[in-house]
């Protein structure tokens, strides 16, 4: 899915001036896609409103026009140690980490603080890891994420599997997972911040069948006799296991191991003239 462009905005000054910044902005080349910060000029007669800004790499600082008379519009930012200037109304994208101390026109001065860009955190509320569920499952998938530095948040992705089950991008973080079959699923949650940093969490959770496993009717084909086992948990190991008596105490001997595929396995064994008793154990 695409995702919005972010945008927080520090205004100060009056209307007329945030009309003018989001209609030169919206307009703008490569620093569109930016997450930026808003520093108004008031020009002659003011100050650069906020004088500091704390930002992170990959953003980007635009000026506006803050003063009554229109005197700022026009004018130069400087940076103090020389490298990068901006016309008022503009803006330029810091991409390094670093204190960078500026200048105008008009005498006034700022500072732009850059840190790194720090991934944001995410943990899974709901489900529980380990959960189980009968099938058909339905729950609520939710979770906390946030990022801890200017660029914020964009958005959390939920999977379950591979497969993309929302994306959702303000809290409360959460989605609703419906009608899922038996099995193990894996279920991982996303969080991209506004210059593309990443983190992720995931559980497992168990979806099992509401009726009890069934052996079906023995029948005989090519020399072997076969059986069905039904409404097994995907994912589950199950052992067919034969005895000769079940007088106390029963002595089980495994016939057979299969992780179940589906909810249904076919067994086969040799024809003999012994007299056997089988059952099937399905692991936890």
């Amino acid at each position: 899915m695409n995702k919005p462009i972010w945008q927080t905005m520090f205004i100060f000054g009056r209307c007329r001036i945030i009309f003018l910044f989001l209609s030169w902005w919206a307009a703008a080349g490569p620093l569109s896609a930016q997450p930026y910060v808003t520093v108004s000029d008031g020009g002659d007669t003011g100050s650069l409103y906020p004088a500091s800004v704390n930002i992170v790499t990959g953003m980007a600082v635009y000026w506006v026009d803050g003063s009554d008379d229109g005197s700022a519009t026009g004018a130069g930012v400087y940076g103090s140690t020389g490298g990068w200037s901006v016309t008022i109304p503009g803006g330029i994208v810091f991409s390094a980490a670093g204190t960078y101390p500026y200048f105008d026109d008009f005498g006034n001065q700022g500072t732009v603080n850059v840190s790194a860009n720090q991934p944001p955190t995410i943990s899974i509320i709901s489900p529980t890891n380990n959960a189980v569920f009968t099938a058909p499952a339905s729950f609520t998938f939710s979770a906390n994420a946030s990022d801890p530095d200017a660029d914020g948040l964009s958005d959390v992705e939920f999977y379950v599997g591979s497969n993309l089950v929302d994306d959702v991008f303000a809290s409360p973080f959460e989605t609703d997972v419906t009608n899922l079959t038996a099995g193990a699923y894996t279920l991982s949650a996303t969080a991209t911040d506004n210059l593309g940093a990443t983190a992720s969490a995931s559980i497992t959770i168990l979806v099992q069948n509401s009726a009890p496993i069934s052996l079906q009717p023995i029948a005989t084909k090519a020399g072997t006799f076969q059986f069905n086992a039904t409404n097994l948990t995907i994912g589950k190991t199950n052992i067919l296991q034969s005895s000769a008596s079940l007088a106390s105490p029963v002595n089980w001997v495994p016939v057979a191991t299969n992780v179940a595929a589906s909810t249904s396995i076919t067994f086969t064994n040799p024809i003999s003239s012994a007299r056997l008793f089988f059952r099937l154990v399905q692991e936890p």
